[in-house]
């Protein structure tokens, strides 16, 4: 039942019935986008958590010196491609962009010398590099926006996760970037890891928001099949969370964030009033920089090849990606009801000025549902995700992570450059 959950969705959301084909394939770009979205993969890392799906590897002075040539050189291309357009957003993920801070400085400094930079920056920092220097010269650089990978506040949680530091450094690593004056710093959190009690999230949670956090996103540990922490557990002998405890959980983490003050922005996020979100997925359109990242421009959804080598000696010649699947209207608009129903806030008037077409009947009918069955309301033009609603698109999402996502990483973990990924 659950393989055929991702085929339904499909079929309510954006009324098709086949599957979405990635291949090889020319890609045709818009010719000149009013604005743009970039997210920059940064795969280095001092050790690799068994936990983590990202595309990463173990810092190497030389590789990174050459990747962030070929960083510059993908850049460009679409510099030479659009000329000098409006960046809205840049986000640099990984893997842990703060271990290489000076890609994030120097490619900053190229995108606003290239192109006009005039939204938010925002940087994913690991605890252990959290010093007051760095965090300064990120935000001298222009970073406005950084996520603290905290995981836990809790030292035997963070030792099953295989974190490589305590809670002492974790705490003091948070209190700098909170001190250090950014739009938002975010905490960073996981939830639903093997032998967590209901109480230990709602430690985290209350102890994230005693530090005054402006978001904390609290994810639920979602265990990949290729992934070396799913094969400790299993021989460990120590299970996954079950549904019910996972969903005790979260219930735990929305209401100790609600008593502390902060609003549910997102399934999976938490944040003060009127503060600026940290956000990298939820963008209608965006440009991946990097191995692995993802483009979703025009008529294209695109990956860049998952192989560091491949993507450094690429460059060199011309970046292609190394699959493309191209969407038609429906595609687009499923794609964006999926993130706005992420967002809890589905606003039907904001999809006909983008779509410039009404909402679908059968998309109509599965909002008046959701209403029916207490999983949204509707006022004037928008539908909100109730509680139950969030909880429901919390398992969607899950889902959509196994059958998507989980599917495509591995193939683009196994071949540089794959032929054929159906899902």
């Amino acid at each position: 039942m659950r393989h055929l959950i991702p085929q339904i969705l499909r079929l309510l959301v954006s009324g098709k019935t086949g599957p979405f084909v990635f291949e090889p394939q020319p890609v045709v770009l818009p010719t000149k986008p009013s604005s743009i979205n970039l997210y920059i993969h940064l795969p280095f890392c001092r050790q690799l958590c068994p936990f983590c799906p990202y595309v990463k590897e173990v810092y190497d002075p030389e590789t990174s010196t050459a990747y962030q040539q070929a960083i510059i050189k993908e850049l460009e291309s679409y510099r030479g491609l659009w000329g000098e357009v409006k960046v809205e957003s840049v986000y640099f993920g990984g893997g842990t962009p703060s271990l290489t801070p000076e890609i994030v400085t120097e490619t900053l400094a190229w995108i606003k010398g290239n192109f006009r930079l005039g939204g938010e920056v925002g940087v994913e920092v690991h605890p252990l590099n959290a010093s007051r220097s760095l965090l300064e010269s990120l935000k001298k650089s222009g970073v406005s926006l950084v996520s603290l990978g905290v995981q836990s506040f809790n030292d035997r949680l963070l030792q099953i996760l295989g974190r490589d530091y305590d809670s002492k450094l974790a705490k003091e690593a948070c209190r700098r970037a909170l001190e250090a004056g950014f739009a938002t710093a975010d905490i960073d959190l996981i939830f639903a890891i093997p032998t967590q009690t209901r109480e230990e999230v709602r430690a985290d949670i209350r102890y994230a928001c005693e530090l005054g956090a402006e978001q904390i996103s609290a994810y639920p540990l979602i265990s990949f099949s290729y992934l070396p922490f799913k094969r400790q557990m299993d021989r460990a002998k120590i299970a996954m969370p079950g549904w019910r405890g996972e969903r005790e959980m979260l219930k735990m983490a929305v209401k100790t964030a609600s008593e502390a003050g902060y609003q549910r922005t997102a399934v999976w996020s938490f944040s003060k009033p009127q503060a600026m979100r940290y956000t990298t997925v939820t963008k209608e359109s965006f440009v991946g920089i990097g191995v692995s990242a993802s483009t979703m421009m025009g008529d294209y959804f695109t990956v860049n090849t998952f192989s560091v080598p491949e993507y450094i000696r690429t460059a060199e010649k011309g970046l292609r990606p190394a699959l493309a699947t191209k969407l038609d209207t429906r595609d687009k608009m499923a794609y964006w009801l999926f993130w706005r129903g992420y967002d809890l806030a589905i606003d039907t008037d904001k999809l006909k000025s983008i779509f410039d077409r009404g909402l679908p009947f059968h998309i109509q009918g599965l909002l008046s549902l959701l209403s029916l069955l207490g999983a949204a309301k509707h006022e004037g033009d928008t539908f909100y995700l109730t509680e139950r609603g969030a909880y429901l698109f919390h398992l969607i999402e899950k889902e959509y992570t196994h059958a998507y996502l989980e599917r495509l990483w591995g193939a683009g973990l196994k071949e540089a450059w794959p032929q054929r990924v159906v899902i």
